[in-house]
């Protein structure tokens, strides 16, 4: 007998994601207490700010208007806890070589989405005029941008307050920005078989369902395509 919560498949019915976001948000919560109460304020104080910025795409819904998809805060929250609390505290970033290129993967590819959701406010969400692929180069024009703005803070960190976020310098900037361009590389794919064909592959289905719930940013996105979302 199939569960309630759960699709024949194994997907999670819509009843069960909420339950599902929670438990981030629920695992960081308690991290921040156990800081607290161990007296290890500064790791409390950490996993308070993971939620933080997890929270600032809500707070600018709340004044400009604009939807982000449903689990992006959550997916934030995970990113962040991830990097600060279990790469730098738990020293994952130490003991698995891979750790801080799977976040940097995760984040580049995610970065050419967003860029290719600015380039299709160009078009109010109709088809472009253009080729797509140009849309595509610049989605990851935008996300390999990013990512040397990131590598060019953490240099700069290093100099001025002698800490070292880059560890083996050069090698490890250039593993970074390698990464980078894969992740770039894969969102910018994404992107492009979303606009072109309608493609629902996990990153494509966050550009189409975030054109969908924007109408004030695309408001010529066609009826079909906002249909179609999940």
């Amino acid at each position: 007998m199939t569960h309630p919560s759960a699709s024949p498949l194994g997907t999670p019915r819509p009843a069960a994601r909420p339950v599902l976001r929670a438990l981030p948000w629920a695992a960081v919560a308690l991290a921040s207490g156990a800081g607290a109460v161990l007296g290890d304020w500064q790791f409390a104080w950490v996993a308070a700010a993971c939620a933080g910025l997890a929270l600032l795409p809500k707070a600018f819904t709340a004044v400009s208007g604009i939807v982000f998809p449903a689990g992006f805060t959550t997916g934030i929250l995970i990113f962040c806890a991830a990097a600060l609390l279990a790469g730098e505290w738990g020293g994952l970033y130490v003991t698995l070589w891979w750790w801080d290129l799977a976040l940097h993967l995760v984040a580049s590819s995610v970065l050419a989405v967003v860029g290719m959701a600015l380039a299709m406010t160009a078009t109010g969400g109709a088809r472009p005029r253009v080729a797509v692929w140009v849309l595509a180069v610049l989605a990851f024009a935008f996300s390999m941008m990013v990512g040397a703005m990131w590598e060019l803070m953490e240099f700069s960190i290093d100099a001025i307050f002698g800490t070292n976020a880059q560890r083996s310098g050069l090698p490890d900037t250039m593993g970074d920005q390698a990464v980078n361009l894969l992740g770039a590389t894969l969102g910018a794919v994404a992107g492009h078989a979303r606009v072109d064909r309608g493609a629902r592959w996990p990153l494509a289905r966050l550009l189409g369902r975030f054109m969908a719930d924007n109408p004030v940013l695309y408001p010529d996105l066609s009826d079909r395509a906002r249909r179609r979302q999940p």
